[in-house]
């Protein structure tokens, strides 16, 4: 049972995100709050695996909030479920590292599948703001500063593929960054799991990355993901 706790100022969007969740068996809703002082008192105090928190509240900015929510509960994953899809608030979320960043418009039952594989250590960008992601880290990659990317959405195209990964390996590091878990690799290349593991494990250490946060990050960054 995955322990969940939303927090959302729109009172329709909390009941309509309880609803969908509450109705598989996955779930267990331990806390609803509308505000920062609610995400702090319920995180602190109930510990849940997963929070699902919107950017804008009413007392203030979510995302700011994580460094806070991490520190009082270091095993929550912090999902944002937003509507905003704009570089500064993926720039700023980015920086954060948010578990999650998924676009209210995918839907919440699309979200259900999201929680079970970052519960089960995987992360998750939405492919809705994937193109966005893969221009910001072009144009810092090239010289361009976070402060420029906010105040003149100077963006570029993203970077080609990097050589020495194989056919496969793109294929793996791709459904990584979109939240699959082990289970769904293999699956998708009809291979076992032990082999998609191994995938894995070899993926990281060649392109010089540690956990899956960091190598979906890498997919984003080669433009990876499809959109």
């Amino acid at each position: 049972m995955i322990k969940i706790v939303i927090i959302d100022s729109d009172e329709a969007e909390r009941y309509r995100i309880e609803y969908i969740l509450s109705s598989q068996s996955d779930f267990d809703i331990i806390g609803i709050g509308k505000d920062r002082y609610d995400a702090v008192r319920l995180i602190g105090g109930k510990h849940p695996d997963i929070v699902i928190m919107d950017i804008e509240l009413k007392d203030g900015d979510g995302i700011g909030l994580i460094p806070l929510l991490k520190s009082k509960s270091p095993n929550t994953s912090v999902v944002l479920f937003t509507d905003l899809e704009d570089e500064e608030h993926i720039c700023k979320a980015l920086v954060q590292k948010p578990e999650g960043y998924v676009v209210k418009r995918g839907g919440v039952l699309n979200l259900c599948r999201i929680l079970k594989n970052i519960r089960h250590g995987d992360c998750f960008i939405g492919s809705q703001i994937a193109s966005k992601v893969c221009s910001i880290f072009s144009y810092m990659e090239q010289g361009g500063m976070y402060s420029e990317i906010i105040s003149h959405n100077r963006l570029r195209a993203p970077p080609k593929t990097p050589p020495g990964i194989s056919g496969v390996e793109m294929r793996i590091i791709g459904f990584i960054a979109q939240g699959f878990s082990t289970h769904e690799i293999a699956k998708q290349l009809s291979i076992t799991n032990g082999t998609a593991r191994n995938y894995i494990s070899v993926v990281m250490r060649k392109v010089g990355v540690s956990n899956r946060s960091q190598l979906a990050l890498f997919a984003i960054h080669h433009g990876l993901i499809p959109v």
